[in-house]
């Protein structure tokens, strides 16, 4: 089956997506393309597909056979073996761990000094067996559409359950026996602290991330700035830096006089090893084995090409681990890599230069991997290809083979890290360049995340830019079909005919978002927020959960939100605007609006500071005021006056759109809701209800007076004020009012076309 085997991945990918979850359409277009392929074999290869094909179905039904839990969640002590590398962050130690029958956990422990971190970061080495005492809880699962869904994640890794240790002492831990791969993965863990120890600071991050795949230490800015230029690829270990230290290490030993058989024995004892130091992602895989399976070929004299090693290595990797699939680092990885050999005819064509050359390669890995890049990322970067030019060639050809050299040296020589200082001067100007052009408008274009049907198109629209470029080497026709890769999701979100409204699930706090049929409109009530606390340095979290970047802005541009027309700010709380002033350097927001006179408070002028230096324009939400647009109409019914005292002080508003009333009342509390009783005229279908749930708002009168149909409650899953509180939701269900409550059903939602009803739904229905 000489060259035949990437056919062979192909039907192994094939009937693996018919037993796992996955997407319809995706199935079926690859099922067609594997028989586009069988018409084209002879009856031994299409026996052969077949038979891959088959394996891959049942491989994917013994993976979801086996992907459960053995534990009920009521166990209290653990025996376990850490199993990876211990994460130290701030306060928060987190750890991959086996516990009985061989099951996998996500170990989280509280720290309780600085002094303990440093132990337990020095003591918990791969392989150590300690004695827990813990509960197991279940991971959260997605909250929100687009959300991280933490659950799946885990389960990916087959990982059901987080253990939440009350305990974790060294004194309670023995060393669990030496095997190769603990004896490697204590090597990398004890690379990672020698690095910490002898390396600049400012160096450590990029070269923790090169030489040991661990960007931990890189700042939160930096990684954002990369991603958004579409470079962050070169703060992890790719093929191409497999390539280059294999390409580096076999030229040292033909030039030491070691004869190439010997080197390449070398190579084929040395890549498994240098996989597992340098993190096992799937790019470092996936070369690793395919130079392995080049290497093999070579010793037993067998002609095998990049394909064939590309097909087999797909091949052992996914039978072996059929979920893999899911994650967008592997689905990168062999999309880019199929497409550069498919294309190297046109890369070899390209322009002698390296520059020539350079252009030809990264056009061709940005336009293979845009599918992925929308689906997992929602946007893709403009700047990439410049970008890449720069950025690639600095880090390939200079900083990775300077850290490659230094880095053993300095074990002999500590001295020898003196000689990166000029390295450190040259990342810390090219980080400032990153962050700093990440900032210009038009870095990115959000695609929002393209829904199944939209997907398909745009992999159909990708193959079929390929094929033209291959036939005509036109520049501007390929030109003319990335803009509709790219413009066709755009448009399809952004002029959408679908009008929502949507109670994000922003944990115990209020975030509401309004989108208009057809552009008309977008408005976000509130954001959410947490309370910041005081921690002493050591506890600070390098990388904190924050409502706004892990929640509302993958929220707004999974759905192709770039631009808010006005947001509302009810009133100056930080569950309800403490996320405000992240959103401004993402989105355009045209308008801020304020309850009068709660500019006095801190949280408040944070927000305010924030929008004045994105120019977005800031004044108070006048009292009847109105607008309408898109068929919707809204109006701020509340406070009549313009002292701030809090809760009641809140922005209400009345809008009427998609054949119903709402009124949306911030924290709003039984005395703003009389004064609103004796002001308006107040009969609405839909409540959003005031203050959480709690007992101080909703009272009988209202409810009796506004008469809603359906309320909805936005508040935090298990909150420490146990909301809603029981008086309340006994007034709404006598009242048989329909309850919806983000607590237990995650994001609510209103849908509906343009001049008709529409329908509530959720997450969890």
């Amino acid at each position: 089956m000489r060259g035949k085997l990437i056919y062979m991945a192909m039907g192994v990918l094939s009937g693996l997506l018919w037993a796992l979850p996955s997407l319809g359409s995706l199935r079926l277009l690859l099922t067609a393309a594997v028989f586009f392929v069988i018409i084209q074999l002879d009856k031994r290869g299409r026996a052969a597909l077949f038979s891959c094909a088959v394996s891959g179905f049942l491989a994917g039904q013994w993976a979801e056979e086996r992907n459960n839990t053995a534990f009920t969640g009521d166990e209290e002590k653990w025996l376990v073996t850490f199993s990876g590398e211990t994460m130290i962050d701030g306060d928060r130690l987190k750890a991959t761990v086996t516990a009985d029958h061989k099951e996998r956990l996500r170990l989280i422990y509280r720290l309780s000094s600085a002094e303990e971190a440093e132990q337990l970061q020095a003591g918990l080495l791969p392989g150590t067996v300690c004695y827990v005492a813990g509960k197991l809880e279940e991971p959260g699962g997605k909250r929100n559409r687009n959300g991280f869904d933490y659950q799946s994640f885990l389960k990916n890794k087959h990982i059901f359950w987080q253990l939440k240790a009350d305990r974790l002492s060294l004194s309670s831990c023995v060393n669990g026996g030496k095997t190769i791969k603990k004896d490697i993965l204590q090597w990398r863990q004890k690379g990672i602290s020698h690095l910490k120890a002898v390396f600049p600071e400012g160096l450590q991050p990029v070269a923790a991330a090169l030489l040991f795949g661990d960007r931990s230490l890189t700042e939160e800015e930096v990684l954002t700035a990369y991603q958004r230029l579409g470079i962050i690829h070169l703060l992890a270990i790719s093929g191409l830096h497999v390539g280059l230290v294999t390409s580096l290490a076999y030229y040292v030993m033909i030039r030491a006089g070691i004869v190439k058989e010997t080197a390449q024995t070398a190579l084929l004892i040395a890549l498994p090893v240098y996989a597992l130091l340098a993190g096992g992602s799937p790019p470092v895989v996936r070369a690793a084995l395919m130079t392995i399976l080049i290497l093999l070929a070579l010793r037993f004299q067998r002609r095998f090409t990049s394909l064939d090693a590309l097909g087999a290595s797909f091949i052992i990797v996914i039978m072996l681990d059929p979920y893999l699939i899911y994650q967008a680092g592997f689905q990168l990885s062999y999309l880019v890599s199929f497409s550069l050999l498919l294309s190297s005819p046109f890369i070899l064509s390209a322009p002698a230069s390296l520059l020539g050359k350079m252009l030809a390669v990264t056009s061709v890995s940005q336009m293979a991997g845009l599918p992925v890049l929308m689906y997992h990322f929602f946007e893709v970067s403009i700047y990439s290809f410049v970008a890449n030019l720069f950025f690639v060639p600095f880090y390939s050809f200079f900083v990775l083979p300077l850290l490659v050299i230094i880095f053993p040296l300095s074990f002999l020589l500590s001295s020898a890290v003196i000689l990166l200082e000029p390295l450190q001067l040259l990342l810390e100007k090219a980080d400032q360049i990153a962050v700093e052009v990440s900032r210009w408008p038009g870095t990115v274009v959000v695609t929002g995340r393209p829904g199944e049907f939209l997907l398909t198109l745009i992999c159909l629209l990708v193959l079929a830019a390929f094929l033209q470029w291959e036939k005509t080497q036109d520049g501007k026709r390929v030109i003319a079909f990335l803009v509709m890769i790219i413009g066709i999701p755009v448009t399809a979100h952004t002029y959408s005919p679908i009008g929502e409204v949507s109670f994000i699930d922003v944990g115990q706090g209020d975030a509401i978002f309004i989108a208009l049929p057809f552009n008309k409109g977008n408005y976000l009530i509130d954001t959410g927020g947490l309370l910041p606390f005081q921690k002493e340095e050591w506890q600070k979290q390098r990388n904190s959960f924050s409502i706004g970047d892990d929640v509302l802005i993958p929220y707004l541009k999974g759905r192709g939100v770039t631009r808010i027309d006005k947001l509302i700010l009810t009133h100056s709380d930080y569950d309800h605007i403490g996320a405000a002033q992240e959103l401004f350097p993402h989105f355009s927001i045209r308008e801020v609006i304020i309850s009068p006179g709660s500019e006095t408070k801190p949280v408040m002028q944070q927000a305010i500071e924030k929008a004045r230096l994105h120019k977005a324009s800031i004044r108070y939400g006048k009292y009847m005021e109105s607008w309408q647009s898109g068929g919707a109409y809204f109006q701020i019914v509340s406070p009549a006056d313009r002292q701030y005292k809090g809760n009641d002080d809140s922005l209400v508003i009345y809008a009427v759109l998609g054949g119903k009333k709402w009124l949306f009342t911030g924290d709003m509390e039984a005395q703003g809701e009389a004064q609103l009783m004796e002001h308006a005229a107040i009969d609405i279908d839909v409540l959003k209800v005031g203050h959480h749930g709690s007992r101080s708002s909703t009272t009988e009168a209202f409810l009796s007076k506004a008469a809603p149909e359906t309320a909805v409650i936005s508040l935090g899953k298990n909150n420490r004020y146990s909301h809603p509180h029981r008086e309340v939701t006994d007034r709404l269900q006598a009242h048989g009012i329909e309850i919806w409550r983000t607590d237990l059903h995650g994001e609510v939602v209103y849908k509906y076309r343009a001049g008709e009803t529409g329908t509530f739904s959720a997450i969890y229905p």
